[in-house]
């Protein structure tokens, strides 16, 4: 049993150094500039192998989405940029939210002893707390945007949520963002950068509905300071 989790461990760990290898190879590539520079090339690869582009997109999802190298929101603006804004949206939802979930059972199943190490102590003393109302809290994560994403996943997988509460939260959480990025992506040649995308009254918005879901547990907290 032993060899077998150890093989696991180690054939995980090679398959995350070889992609980070890849994505620091492609990171001046993947730019705005350049996939406009080469738009043409690239819709043909796409039509030409539409299934091995729609899996490639996946793929890129998984790796940026759970690494701390700044990759993801280029390639959801791509996926809204050559599948058009109801595919890229529905692409970018799904591989979002699958992309989360492998790095929530990494954390939780793979790499549990490694991360609680690092990264416990930020949670130790809300752990209960957590374990209640988790689902409110990275919901409010997911969509206030501040927190990467891998560290959201990091953070679940080594607290005390359940799956269901993650995945439920997962899945309204990432809408707002791939909505905004396949949309923003529909419309790549009117923008310059990422940041273009999320203009004062979206990101308003988002802080909005951020403090909508999170409410009722700061209305919890605000009863219990003034009866307790």
């Amino acid at each position: 049993m032993f060899t077998i989790t150890f093989n696991i461990k180690l054939f995980l760990i090679l398959l995350i150094l070889s992609f980070l290898a890849i994505s620091f190879f492609f990171m001046d590539f993947l730019t705005i500039e350049n996939v406009k520079n080469n738009k043409l090339q690239i819709a043909y690869f796409i039509s030409s192998h539409y299934l091995i582009s729609v899996l490639l997109f996946f793929i890129s999802c998984i790796v940026f989405v759970n690494s701390p190298i700044p990759l993801a929101a280029i390639i959801k603006l791509l996926g809204g940029f050559f599948f058009g804004f109801y595919l890229g949206a529905f692409y970018n939802i799904v591989a979002t939210i699958f992309a989360c979930l492998i790095g929530f059972g990494v954390s939780r199943y793979a790499f549990k002893d490694i991360f609680e190490r690092k990264y416990y102590e930020k949670l130790r003393k809300i752990e209960n707390e957590i374990e209640k109302n988790g689902f409110y809290y990275f919901l409010t994560l997911r969509l206030v945007m501040v927190v990467p994403y891998f560290l959201i996943n990091i953070l679940a997988g080594i607290s005390r949520i359940s799956f269901k509460k993650y995945l439920m939260s997962t899945s309204l959480g990432v809408l707002p963002a791939s909505l905004i990025y396949a949309n923003g992506g529909n419309k790549l040649e009117e923008i310059n950068s990422i940041q273009e995308l999320f203009r004062s009254d979206i990101v308003f918005s988002l802080i909005l509905v951020a403090f909508i879901v999170y409410w009722p547990i700061l209305k919890k907290r605000l009863n219990a300071r003034r009866f307790g």
